[in-house]
């Protein structure tokens, strides 16, 4: 994701996204591993989260951190340190959301192969030269 994205992202919820971290505790140090087309519905998913973590860390006493978000077989994936059922179900609503939207895009998209697994529009589809 560019850079400029991220940083709407980190800015936004600083204590979540650690960029400074070791990385045997964190891989957010290697930034947001997965294409522009995603950033909705990471913006979408932190604006949910925000009542849910707040509840979260004042009754576990654990803070919430995002240890790694990539792209993986096509797929949004989110990694955190502790959760409780709601953040979980939350995170798990927005792997499944990005097997609709284009990676590179945001347009609605699918699952695609082509010597890699991609979730892409027909265009970008076409443009890596997967079959339509």
């Amino acid at each position: 994701m560019r850079k400029e994205l991220e940083q709407k992202l980190v800015g936004r919820w600083p204590r979540w996204f650690n960029r400074e971290g070791d990385v045997r505790h964190t891989l957010m140090s290697f930034g947001f591993c997965h294409g522009d087309g995603w950033f909705d519905i990471l913006w979408r998913l932190c604006e949910d989260l925000e009542p849910l973590v707040a509840e979260f860390e004042e009754a576990a006493g654990h803070q919430f951190d995002v240890l790694q978000v990539k792209e993986k077989s096509g797929e949004l994936r989110i990694y955190v340190t502790h959760a409780n059922d709601a953040i979980s179900r939350r995170l798990e609503t927005a792997e499944r959301e990005s097997f609709r939207a284009c990676e590179v895009c945001g347009q609605p998209g699918k699952r695609r192969e082509g010597g890699w697994i991609k979730t892409l529009c027909d265009e970008h589809a076409s443009a890596q030269g997967a079959e339509i």
